[in-house]
């Protein structure tokens, strides 16, 4: 038996209770469980579909964003009561109960007497939880790893009330929080997330780094991508997260837990260079993102445009790619991969990318051949032949010869 202090709610339908519970009292004896634990909501074939959408990954960030973060925070999770015999009840509040000296009027006490009480749970209900699943095997994880840690944190709890003969409500409502619950993404998670190291670099690269922090160093797109007819932005918030994921080359794991701020302050350092080492080698870019017009590189203008593709130096895609091969040169060769990086042609519609990366459109495709060309091209990748035979593949599906025209720069 657990008594829970309550605040209780009525939502059309739904009579709901606010409570808090100790992880230890939620977890133990798996007082609170999964629907696809539970037999109630759904048969068993639907269970082993349900079963599945739960994310190994997920459950582990969640124990270890439990378990290690100080400032660790979770959203409330909806259960529904089933069986057994809770029992609410009402704590009745004095009528002449003051606040700040101010003695609350009857109309507001009638109001509060129906809103506070104790949910007693005699331990035979079978609860199951709506909303916030993962956040529950988390809890699981991370309590039978340190329990008496753990165990002591306090959780916010949603009671709704679950009824046997309208299991259709039920489910509706399972339903409408997982369906209509719009999780952040894309740059609105980079910009919320505290503990994930590159978006808090890339927040600090976009509001502190001399080029990246002017009006036009990013776009207010919320995705990758930037409009073919921006000529003013040069890149994304979205972008630059991809880029330092790149040039950080850790795993996923280390991004869901907040590093010490020596460590940021080197993950920094190491994407600044980055960007100052593209700036140092293509100054013209310096120019674009101060709306200069009609800015030359090679003599080629730079621009994002539909009909030829404009600049991949202007592209995520190219962003991402100058990363990756910068990566491949050491601390001591910054200045190898400044001059190789200034003589590559990086107009879409020039011999270099045409069928790669463009043709009237964006290609996606032949990842590993992009990536290796331009390490080929800048002396950080030897195998010809692998080249060479990927573009006249290439060429060929395009019925047209491929004359080995991709060469390596002067170094």
């Amino acid at each position: 038996m657990i008594h829970l202090a309550c605040t209780h709610g009525n939502l059309g339908y739904w009579d709901y209770y606010s409570t808090v519970m100790k992880v230890s009292d939620i977890v133990r004896n798996n007082r609170i469980i999964t629907v696809s634990e539970s037999e109630e909501l759904f048969t068993d074939n639907i269970n082993a579909i349900l079963q599945r959408e739960i994310k190994t990954q997920r459950i582990k960030a969640l124990k270890n964003y439990i378990s290690d973060t100080n400032e660790r925070f979770l959203g409330s999770i909806v259960a529904a009561i089933h069986q057994g015999e809770p029992k609410w009840t009402e704590i009745d509040i004095n009528q002449n109960f003051e606040v700040e000296g101010l003695t609350i009027d009857e109309l507001s006490i009638e109001f509060l007497n129906s809103k506070f009480g104790v949910l007693t749970l005699m331990g035979s209900e079978q609860i199951f939880a709506l909303d916030g699943q993962h956040r529950l095997l988390g809890l699981r994880k991370a309590y039978t790893e340190n329990p008496d840690v753990v165990g002591e944190l306090e959780v916010s709890i949603l009671f709704v009330v679950h009824q046997h003969s309208r299991l259709d409500k039920t489910r509706r409502l399972f339903t409408v929080l997982n369906k209509y619950a719009e999780k952040p993404k894309g740059a609105e998670l980079i910009i919320l997330d505290e503990d994930d190291a590159a978006a808090i670099v890339s927040r600090k690269l976009v509001t502190e780094h001399a080029q990246l922090s002017k009006p036009n160093g990013i776009s207010n797109s919320k995705s990758a991508n930037i409009s073919s007819n921006d000529n003013t932005s040069f890149s994304t918030l979205v972008t630059i997260n991809a880029v330092n994921k790149i040039l950080f080359k850790k795993t996923s794991a280390f991004y869901t837990t907040r590093p010490t701020d020596a460590v940021l302050d080197a993950l920094y350092a190491k994407a600044a260079l980055f960007w100052d080492t593209i700036f140092e080698a293509f100054p013209e870019l310096i120019q674009y993102i101060d709306g200069e017009q009609n800015v030359e590189i090679n003599e080629e203008a730079i621009y994002r445009q539909d009909e030829s593709g404009g600049s991949l130096l202007l592209r995520p895609v190219g962003h991402k790619l100058l990363a990756t091969v910068y990566n491949k040169f050491e601390a001591t060769e910054r200045q190898d991969f400044i001059d190789r990086i200034a003589q590559v042609d990086f107009n879409l519609s020039s011999p270099n990318w045409i069928y790669i990366y463009w043709n009237e459109k964006m290609i996606g495709k032949e990842l590993t051949l992009k990536k290796n060309m331009l390490a080929y091209m800048i002396g950080k990748y030897d195998d010809a032949n692998f080249i060479h035979e990927g573009m006249t593949r290439i060429y060929e599906n395009h019925n047209e010869e491929y004359d080995n025209h991709i060469e390596q720069v002067e170094f």
